[in-house]
């Protein structure tokens, strides 16, 4: 039962409000009278800080100013010339005694040069401001100009420091000056008294506001505070003063905070009071508002909740329940098993699992039971039972939460099924699949083909013969134990309980690698092949080529004999004779060298080759065929182009097929157009050699047609040569491409890679 709310009347409130007003008026006369006298203090210390401030004022202007008459006496004297060096000192050390601050008395001529004073030195202390620093030179050179003492800006050095500078003259001529060195700190503390250092803090600023003395402190950090400026001597210098602390009245404090205790214990216990009287009234809708937010939280569960007594009677059940079996909540309280939502088939499990829970027996995951709802349909539930405990430590019953896991269990179901079909999907594949654990190699599974592949102890619980290394992700192996190869793929997976692991595919590629290598050697043969067809295509040329040294041989053979058979034989003629019939002969020698490596058949090797080497057999080959043809073959290579590994004889192979084939294609030309091939290269990147051979022929339509096997734009052509410069280059691990030429004609570039290139050595010969 819900009691009344407390409403306080009017009338009632009134009291309330006139009690609270009277301590706030108590409350704001205190704090009135405590102002106004803070007002009071505050104004007689602002004023006695002023007179006192003032008065140490007037008291250091006035020991500057003696000490100011002193020195320029000391600076009449020594332009008088009355004054010597010990006198001077015996003056300054006097005058040094009692005045602390005064760090050193000393005099120069009139170039700036120190002449005397104290202290003695052979050398000038740090402490001391060095006479040529800028700042005393423009305070020497003022009081020089003006003709009276002057005092410097601040110069710091270890301590603040000013310099009075007094000038004395002989006549109207500058003779120099007195220099009196004073310690701003050492005058701080000699010259002001004891009970301004124990009443104030004192502290001498610049014209920037930066403390100079005492060393250490900021700032005055007071309420009350007073400035004087030190002028002349400072140069815009400031002595700021703070009232160290406000004196107050012990009294008048421990009175004021007495009766303004006694006003907040007044005002507290009226609270206290009020508060007491709404308690009850508030106490009750807290109440019940705890219990409907309980409710609330009871009725948006998904989670059905059930509560028995120690009976096993249905004492509670949630919304979420009733939805679940479809009964309501009047149907189902204070129902005995067996319960309506039991489905008949299973009975006998829903009774042992109530036995069960009334024993205190509940298992940590769970009762999987079957129920059944009010329409018959059947659904699956975990059931979950603890002691129900009130607030004195009593159990009353039991409490029981079910979840709904039917669409779980058939998610379950679904995804055993799929698991069944892919390991029926992988055990039927022809590849071997694997799975080895990343970290250990453990083998964690592996379909029947790779069992039926890879054979492994029985004992043994992990991979034996790895093919493909950890880091790479996929590659041809060779099973060092059947000799097969195999493609081996992997990728790093997560595996069912989260670890990382290698997933390996394995296909066998020994019948397809075996086809590459027949294809390799009917290359080879073909390249052959097309070898001695260029060359029979040049026989012609060679003959009449090799024919030329031959008829040189014999005419300088002819000449020599008639200059050896005269009466007075011509030795020297002869002998150069000799050499030139030497230097043909050798050249007939070479060009039938080149056409036998040209022509021979033997097995491909890697050897470090150079571009300008490769071009003197194709170049030298082609020579008749050049001029034949009236065209120019330009060379314009760059200095230090790289050495690349390579099979020389086959490289000439490709570079004497292009250049052919260029000289060629510019045969049928127009004899007024230009018949000119120029080859160049250039280093890619810092990988890849690139040699452009480009002729100004008439151009091909589709520059990708010329590489495809057997096309040919030459009615005599077998369509083999460019297809074998590809397959050349391909083997190097490079690739052939051809462009139009901007020019006119095509540009065909060989790109080779300058790395080491794996070519298998020894192959058999075809």
């Amino acid at each position: 039962m819900r009691l009344p709310a407390f409403h306080v009347s009017e009338h009632g409130r009134l009291p309330w409000l006139l009690a609270h007003a009277a301590i706030g008026l108590v409350l704001l006369v205190l704090i009135g009278y405590a102002w106004n006298d803070y007002r009071q203090t505050h104004t007689i210390q602002a004023n006695t800080l002023a007179q006192d401030l003032l008065w140490q004022q007037q008291g250091i202007r006035l020991h500057l100013q003696t000490n100011q008459n002193v020195l320029e006496n000391l600076a009449y004297g020594l332009a008088a010339r009355a004054l010597t060096e010990n006198d001077f000192n015996a003056r300054a050390d006097a005058l040094m005694k009692v005045n602390p601050e005064l760090l050193a008395v000393e005099y120069i001529d009139q170039r700036g040069l120190r002449q005397g004073g104290l202290p003695i030195y052979s050398g000038r202390p740090n402490a001391l401001i060095p006479l040529e620093d800028e700042r005393l030179v423009e305070a020497i050179d003022g009081a020089a100009t003006l003709g009276h003492a002057v005092y410097s800006n601040l110069i710091p050095r270890n301590q603040p420091l000013i310099v009075l500078v007094v000038p004395y003259f002989r006549g109207t001529l500058y003779s120099g000056a007195v220099l009196a060195t004073y310690s701003l700190r050492q005058l701080l503390q000699q010259r002001i008294p004891w009970w301004m250092v124990q009443r104030y803090d004192l502290v001498l600023v610049d014209s920037r506001g930066n403390a100079i003395a005492p060393q250490g402190v900021v700032a005055v950090p007071s309420l009350v505070r007073q400035e004087v400026e030190l002028s002349p001597p400072g140069h815009a210098l400031r002595l700021v003063a703070g009232v160290r602390e406000l004196p107050r009245s012990s009294r008048q404090v421990w009175l004021l905070a007495a009766v303004m205790g006694l006003l907040a214990l007044l005002w507290w216990g009226l609270v206290l009071l009020r508060a007491r009287m709404g308690e009850r009234q508030h106490a009750e809708a807290a109440l019940q508002d705890e219990m409907r937010f309980r409710a609330a939280m009871e009725d948006s569960l998904l989670t059905g909740l059930r509560a028995m007594d120690l009976s096993g009677r249905i004492i509670y059940v949630n919304p979420a329940f009733c939805r679940m079996v479809g009964w309501h909540a009047g149907e189902l309280l204070g129902r005995m098993p067996p319960m309506p939502y039991w489905a008949p088939e299973a009975l006998e499990e829903c009774a042992a699992a109530y036995r069960a829970i009334l024993d205190g027996q509940s298992p940590p995951h769970g009762f999987p039971l079957r129920f059944m709802r009010r329409d018959g349909e059947r659904f699956d539930v975990r059931l979950y039972s603890s002691r129900l405990v009130d607030g004195r430590g009593e159990c009353r019953g039991w409490m029981a939460s079910l979840y709904d896991v039917t669409e779980i269990k058939r998610e379950r179901e679904a995804l055993a099924a799929s698991r069944s079909q892919l390991l029926t999907v992988l055990e039927g594949l022809e590849a071997a699949v694997s799975v080895t654990d990343a970290q250990s190699g453990q083998l964690l599974y592996r379909n029947r083909h790779h069992a039926d592949t890879f054979a492994l102890h029985a004992e043994a619980d992990c991979c034996l013969a790895p093919l493909l290394p950890p880091p790479a992700l996929s590659a041809d192996c060779q099973d060092p134990g059947s000799g097969r190869w195999y493609h081996v793929q992997r990728r790093s997976i997560d595996w069912v309980d989260g670890r990382r692991v290698w997933l390996d595919i394995a296909s066998d590629i020994t019948e397809q690698r075996r086809a590459a290598e027949v294809t390799r050697l009917q290359n080879e043969k073909l390249q052959h092949t097309a070898r001695l067809v260029s060359m029979g295509e040049l026989a012609s040329s060679l003959a009449h080529e090799l024919n030329q040294p031959l008829a040189a041989i014999g005419s300088y053979a002819a000449a020599g004999e008639e200059l050896l058979a005269q009466p007075v034989p011509r030795v020297e003629r002869a002998l150069d004779v000799m050499v030139k019939i030497g230097g043909q002969a050798r050249r007939a020698g070479q060009i039938i060298r080149g056409i036998r490596d040209f022509v021979a058949k033997r097995a491909p090797r890697t050897e470090l080759c150079r571009l300008e080497e490769l071009l003197t057999v194709p170049l030298q080959l082609l020579e008749p065929l050049t001029r034949q043809t009236r065209a120019t073959i330009d060379v314009a290579l760059p200095e230090a182009l790289p050495s690349f590994p390579g099979d020389a004889v086959m490289l000439e192979q490709v570079l004497f097929n292009l250049l052919k084939n260029g000289l060629e294609a510019m045969s049928d030309m127009p004899a007024e157009h230009t018949r000119r091939i120029r080859i160049e290269a250039q280093v890619c990147d810092a990988e890849a050699l690139e040699i452009i051979i480009a002729d100004r022929g008439p151009g091909l339509a589709q520059p990708a047609s010329p590489v495809q096997p057997f096309f040919s734009t030459k009615p005599e052509g077998m369509g083999v040569g460019l297809n074998i410069c590809r397959s050349v280059l391909e083997q190097h691990r490079g690739h052939l491409r051809a462009e139009p030429n901007p020019g006119g004609g095509t540009r065909f570039i060989c790109r080779l890679p300058l790395a080491n290139v794996l070519i298998t050595e020894g192959a058999e010969e075809s």
